[in-house]
């Protein structure tokens, strides 16, 4: 006998689903009293089982997945004692210092701290270990719907630093490493790559790393994930760096500039040739991704995965607030899309901490927010549908021409406002009146100035899955 499915039973299934968000970054701690919440819950699979009950390939992924140790276990917290009260001092006050609203003698202890190495060490440490919970924080901040799935595909080791000897710090030098030998004094030296094979490391560094994600991607797929945050990439001058360095380990010299300006154009040409497959993994899924924080034109200069072309994706640079474009930011006419807020954005931390941090990485979930907003208001909107509602609802801004291909930074009510209207009307229609009905956001008309002489030497964090090449 068939079981009969009520009018009351069909209302309730059209609206108990909720936008599905992954933060594909490194780690999202799930226990924060504002994320616990909103975890996603694989109903389907137990904490800490062998067997994959579900079918996904991975067993236990009850809130996700940690792709660094092929674990359940999606953030591990046992660096938490690092968020001391200095660490977060430092991005208190950078985050003053990006908004131009920082003292004088607050910059002075940001620039004296910038001169502590082993502090330092523990501010860029930080940087990464809270950058998915504090992205995954601003991906879910005011929607009660959104259920956050956390994949750790980034590696998060902590290397101490041993502080220089007080006798060094004093006469401004650094303790000199020596090298020893106790051995028979026979040293094997690993012979000297050719050019040729460096080369085809490279190429197969690249083609490796978008093997790795493909699969990942089809993970999406399986579980019907609705938006994706991916806030890591490798710009163009981090990539010109880890090449150079490579062939000097493994070439035994430095390269000449026109051998570097070839495996860095064959590495990048390999990651966006081969790139759109990871996103054609996961069709339906629209990414958000990062434009990367180099102040550089990705038209001119590739970065990835941001300027790989797919439909299903969605480039963004940061700005403060509505009023100008952040200075670190990358941008590019055609490479990027959209801008949105990405300066001093206060979100959370591990521990139930919170931190302010600066980056398109801090752009990147703003949109996503929007994004899984909009898909819990009408849950038929399809990644497209998404894709074009973001894109077409921009506030448009003389000073974003010819820095995104919109012209536009993101206006989260307009965008709300067109998904509520295209569940009765054509998608397209609905952004018409969207635009018609909500206005611009206001900005205010007078700006913040930095005090003369104040310039800091440090740039906002954006994660990197730079491997380092294996020795051939």
């Amino acid at each position: 006998m068939k079981k009969l499915i009520t009018l009351a039973t069909l209302l309730q299934l059209g609206t108990a689903s909720a936008s599905v968000v992954a933060i594909m970054d490194s780690g999202t701690d799930i226990n924060h009293k504002d994320l616990a919440p909103k975890a996603w819950t694989n109903k389907n699979e137990v904490v800490g089982s062998k067997t994959d009950l579900d079918g996904s390939g991975l067993p236990g992924d009850v809130h996700g997945w940690d792709f660094t140790t092929n674990s359940g276990n999606v953030f591990d917290g046992k660096y938490n004692n690092l968020l001391t009260p200095d660490v977060l001092k430092f991005y208190v006050l950078y985050a003053k210092y990006e908004t131009k609203t920082i003292t004088q003698a607050e910059f002075e202890w940001l620039k004296a701290t910038t001169q502590d190495k082993v502090l330092m060490n523990k501010v860029n440490f930080v940087g990464g270990y809270a950058h998915g919970t504090h992205v995954g924080g601003v991906a879910a901040l005011n929607n009660s719907k959104a259920e956050i799935m956390s994949l750790k595909i980034l590696p998060t080791v902590y290397q101490e630093l041993a502080p220089a000897a007080p006798a060094d710090k004093a006469n401004g030098k650094e303790p000199v490493q020596l090298e020893l030998d106790f051995g028979d004094g026979n040293v094997n030296v690993a012979p000297a790559m050719s050019v040729e094979d460096f080369k085809k490391a490279i190429i197969g560094e690249a083609t490796q790393q978008i093997q790795k994600m493909v699969p990942m991607h089809g993970y999406l797929k399986f579980h019907k994930v609705d938006v994706v945050n991916q806030s890591f990439g490798i710009g163009f001058t981090a990539a010109v760096d880890f090449i150079s360095a490579a062939f000097i380990e493994e070439v035994k010299r430095e390269p000449t500039q026109k051998e570097l300006t070839d495996l860095v154009v064959a590495y990048f040409g390999t990651l966006l040739k081969v790139g759109p497959q990871m996103f054609a993994a996961a069709p339906d899924t629209l990414f958000i991704i990062a434009a990367g924080n180099d102040a550089s034109n990705n038209d001119q200069f590739p970065d990835y995965p941001s300027s790989i072309q797919a439909p299903n994706k969605i480039v963004v640079a940061a700005t403060l607030g509505y009023s100008e474009i952040a200075d670190f930011s990358n941008f590019g006419a055609t490479r990027v899309d959209v801008a949105a807020p990405g300066v001093a954005i206060q979100s959370t931390a591990p521990a139930n901490n919170y931190v302010f941090m600066s980056g398109t990485s801090q752009a990147a979930p703003f949109v996503t927010n929007a994004i899984a907003q909009a898909k819990d208001i009408n849950p038929a909107l399809s990644a497209s549908d998404l894709k074009s509602i973001i894109l077409k609802t921009v506030d448009v801004k003389a000073w974003l021409k010819g820095k995104v291909s919109t012209s536009g930074i993101v206006n989260k009510a307009r965008v709300n406002r067109a998904a509520e209207l295209s569940k009765t009307m054509n998608v397209e229609v609905a952004i018409q009146k969207a635009k018609a009905e909500i206005a611009d956001v206001v900005v205010p008309k007078t700006f913040a100035k930095r005090l003369p002489g104040m310039d800091l030497k440090f740039r906002p964090l954006r994660p990197s899955l730079l491997v380092k090449l294996p020795s051939l």
